[in-house]
């Protein structure tokens, strides 16, 4: 998806192969242009991915943007696991859960490969986790 001037690449987890309801995406969507004006705030080089996760204990929607210098920023956010609930700023110590870490470091992988090898920003966002499972 396009957030202002950065490509955001939307993943998704699932637990118990469950699906995910389009209105849930729809929200995690709309959250994440909602911290565009922060992304454009501070420098970014136009590239990141977010992670929306129907865990067991709650929605988790997390979003992450490339800085120079190999920096990787990022917003967390938290809602219930009922429909209609609206995410949340989680606090400010979670990071990230077991099988969450696992799309990061694809993402981290991916921008290694691609950007910081001198190969365009749309490499990176063409470059997709392709495992069933994490």
């Amino acid at each position: 998806m396009q957030v202002g001037p950065t490509a955001i690449k939307l993943n998704a987890i699932c637990a118990d192969a469950a699906a995910i309801d389009d209105a849930v995406f729809d929200k995690a969507k709309a959250q994440i242009i909602e911290a565009e004006p922060e992304m454009s705030g501070m420098p970014h080089l136009g590239a990141g991915f977010a992670i929306l996760h129907e865990g067991e204990e709650g929605r988790w929607l997390l979003l992450h943007w490339w800085q120079p210098g190999g920096i990787c920023a990022r917003k967390l956010w938290r809602a219930d696991l009922h429909p209609d609930a609206m995410f949340e700023e989680a606090a400010p110590h979670l990071f990230a859960c077991v099988w969450e870490l696992a799309l990061i470091d694809f993402e981290r992988r991916a921008w290694m490969e691609t950007a910081m090898s001198h190969k365009s920003i749309s490499d990176y966002i063409a470059t997709r986790f392709s495992g069933d499972t994490v």
